[in-house]
């Protein structure tokens, strides 16, 4: 039984020693890849770094434009404001100027009128 026993711890020694090569392998080859992900991230961070920059450069060329553009709106509102408002003002001055040409013109129209008519009828009757 002695020998039995002593065969079993062999046994059992042979697995742990092959276990034990088996995972410094393992551990060996997780090295290996942590550095080739420890280079992959270096390398990300260096190609990052500038897209960032650019991307930061951008955005803040985009909120100059935004700001340049709501400039230029409220320019345009005032203009049409403007516009709006020196039409209205035409459109006032041509309500007055009717209103106080257009009664006398009339008056005028209807004096020559008669008057046109009034030589009509006496030459009419010199004639006749």
């Amino acid at each position: 039984m002695d020998s039995v026993l002593v065969i079993t711890q062999i046994v059992a020694l042979l697995c742990f020693s092959v276990l034990s090569v088996i995972f410094i392998v393992v551990l060996l080859r997780l090295r290996v890849l942590l550095a080739a992900l420890d280079e992959t991230l270096k390398e990300f961070s260096d190609k990052t770094v500038p897209v960032l920059e650019n991307l930061e450069a951008i955005t803040s060329r985009l909120k100059a434009i935004s700001e340049n553009i709501d400039d230029q709106v409220t320019a345009v509102r005032d203009s049409f404001s403007a516009i709006r408002s020196v039409a209205d003002n035409v459109l006032d001055l041509e309500r007055q100027i009717q209103d106080r040409v257009e009664g006398p013109i009339l008056e005028t129209l209807a004096f020559v009128a008669a008057v046109v008519k009034g030589l009509r009828t006496f030459f009419a009757r010199v004639r006749a």
